[in-house]
């Protein structure tokens, strides 16, 4: 706490001491007409985490130092009620902009909720009772909250009457409200609604070092200042300049700017002559040089980035690029020209000196540099069409070797489903922001607005479609898929029960023929045996002397001839046997090739055994042939 008591008490000494450093009573403002700005300040007490060091103090004072001498500025402090520091009053002279600068250094960070309804209202209030004809209206809105009064449902009706009531009478007023929220968690899209539908621009401050260029950037949308292009921290100063004021960003509390003139003298915030007023904060110095010398300035030890070099001259640049927001899509035409107190400069040889370019900052950050087209009579042209939204920078730069001048601006694209609204809202009779107004006739204008609409609902339409068909494609795909694989599960089914019954059968009847044939082998076994039974007994019943048998040889003739017959209608029967027995086995053979085959074409049914049968045909060949060779032997 005693750090931050010490640094508030620098920068208030610093801050006094700056009133006397800007009380000039030059102007950086462009044409843009005299101007009533309301500075409306968050005193609420999260402000505190917000803005520890108070930076949005030196901020706002240098927002108030640019302005010119014939502008208005107030102050009003609000948390949860608001009330005015300051009216309006004029900043052109030491012992106002002294006032103003006391009113700002008022602001604390001590309140206990954060009414936005309360502080616009006031905002509005103090612009009415004190209007000055031919003015500019703005209100500065910086807030680091949402709507809190301490009940959720009283905030609620309070946001609804900022949306419904309040950015209405500013339309109508033609006030304009440039809001700056302090953190991620404020009212964003309420910030952002108020700015933009009364012609205002939102602003994002992410950290304290923010704050500065925030300002200088709302500085330079009301005002559009002369400028110096930066260049490695440098810039030309010509003969036309009557006055420079330098922001030089800082990268630390501690850094301390040097400013390098062309004439090899060095200056500092200790070590300046009395002529250079220097103004010296933790973020940012603002140095003001009356009558520079001509050549190339160098700022030393600055941060490098976000430097301005606002002047007074007589040698200006001018554009009629006023934008603040751009519907999605639109293309914007960009004219460029130079003037010499107050006319257009013409001269060809001139003009052919000076290179004109404007660079083209998106986003995502990518900087794009473009040559404007000579139009003739002094005025250069240029279309610019960026087609992604949010917030881009514009640079225009004039370098005439001798000199050099720049604008710069800020401004939105909206998203494509916001620009079809803004269209709509267009055609419906609505009032449009000015900062969107065309050049072309009100006829053309609406035709092509027309044209606009018409495109944006064909594209609408066709993606629809597009996405419909290719849903429905994607689900009658996946349906076809389903219903193939489940017939063929049913087809695999039923195939296998086919095919399983079938070798069933098959081995059935298998084994009804194996059995058949065993039957015709007992069938032979058994004649075979009748036969040789009754020749056995036949041989031991005429078994004989030898002597014997030697007179009974001739009678013994036919007995042998009869047997010999029996056993040759034995053998033929026996080769009939085998015979039937191998086209048994040929047939057999072919059935299990046939089986084969057929179970070859289902690999998901079970392996029915295959080795048995074969093998039992080996046994029953193998016993065959044994009985055949037994039979043998016994008729030898």
């Amino acid at each position: 706490m005693r750090v931050v008591k010490i640094n508030l008490k620098a920068a208030v000494i610093i801050l006094i001491a700056a009133a006397v450093v800007f009380a000039s009573g030059s102007s950086y403002s462009g044409d843009k007409g005299n101007m009533d700005v309301v500075l409306v300040m968050d005193s609420s007490g999260s402000m505190k985490k917000t803005d520890p060091l108070s930076l949005r103090i030196p901020a706002a004072k240098l927002f108030i130092s640019l302005i010119g001498e014939n502008d208005r500025a107030g102050v009003i402090s609000f948390s949860e009620r608001s009330y005015p520091i300051i009216d309006l009053t004029p900043v052109d002279s030491e012992n106002n902009k002294d006032k103003i600068f006391k009113a700002i250094e008022k602001i604390s960070s001590n309140g206990l909720y954060t009414n936005l309804h309360d502080a616009l209202n006031k905002g509005i209030d103090l612009l009415p009772q004190n209007q000055k004809a031919e003015s500019n209206q703005i209100i500065i809105l910086m807030s680091d909250g949402m709507m809190d009064v301490g009940d959720p449902d009283e905030d609620k009706k309070l946001v609804d009457k900022i949306k419904n009531e309040l950015t209405a009478i500013l339309e109508d007023r033609g006030i304009r409200v440039y809001t700056i929220a302090f953190t991620e968690q404020s009212d964003r899209k309420l910030l952002e609604k108020i700015s933009k539908q009364t012609g205002g621009f939102y602003n994002l401050a992410l950290s304290d070092k923010d704050f500065h260029l925030i300002f200088t950037s709302i500085f330079e949308s009301l005002k559009s200042p002369d400028m110096l292009p930066m260049t490695r921290n440098g810039f030309l100063v010509d003969g036309s300049i009557e006055e420079l004021t330098i922001v030089a960003a800082k990268g630390s509390e501690e850094t301390r700017i040097q400013l390098n003139a062309p004439d090899s003298r060095s200056y500092s915030y200790e070590n300046r002559p009395p002529e250079i007023k220097w103004f010296e904060s933790n973020k940012f110095d603002m140095i003001t040089v009356k009558k520079p010398v001509e050549g190339r300035w160098e700022i030393l030890f600055s941060a490098g980035e976000n430097n301005k070099a606002y002047i007074i001259t007589n040698l200006k640049l001018m554009t009629d690029f006023n934008r603040l927001y751009s519907i999605f899509g639109d293309p914007i035409d960009v004219e460029v020209w130079l003037e010499k107190e107050g006319s257009t400069i013409k001269e060809p040889d001139v003009l052919e000196k000076i290179d004109m370019y404007i660079e083209l900052t998106s986003p995502d950050g990518k900087t794009l540099k473009l040559k404007p087209f000579d139009k003739g009579e002094g005025i250069f042209y240029r279309r610019i069409a960026p087609f992604s939204p949010g917030n881009y920078k514009l640079r225009i730069v004039a370098d005439g070797k001798t000199f050099q001048r720049e604008k710069s601006f800020v401004f939105n694209v909206a998203t494509a489903k916001e620009s079809q609204e803004e269209v709509e809202a267009e055609r419906s009779g609505k009032k449009v922001e000015e900062s969107l107004e065309q050049k072309p006739a009100e006829g053309e204008k609406v035709e092509e607005e027309q044209k606009a609409d018409e495109k944006i609902d064909e594209v609408s339409w066709g993606v629809v479609m597009v996405k419909f068909l290719s849903i429905n494609l994607a689900l009658g795909i996946i349906a076809l898929i389903y219903i193939k694989r489940k017939r063929l599960m049913e087809i695999r089914g039923a195939k296998g029960l086919f095919n399983l019954s079938r070798i069933r059968g098959l081995i059935t009847r298998k084994k009804e023929e194996e059995q058949e044939d065993q039957a015709q082998e007992t069938e032979v076994r058994e004649e075979t045996e009748a036969q040789v039974k009754p020749k056995e007994n036949e041989e031991q019943k005429h078994k004989i002397a030898p002597e014997e048998k030697e007179d009974r040889e001739e009678p013994e003739k036919p007995e042998e001839q009869q047997i010999e017959q029996k056993d040759n209608e034995g053998q033929e029967k026996e080769a009939e046997l085998e015979k039937q027995e191998t086209e048994q086995k040929n047939k057999k053979q072919e059935t299990d090739t046939e089986k084969q085959n057929e179970t070859t074409d289902e690999q998901d049914i079970e392996e029915t055994p295959k080795t048995e049968p074969m093998e039992e045909e080996a046994d029953e060949a193998e016993r065959k042939q044994e009985k055949k060779e037994g039979r043998d032997s016994d008729q030898d």
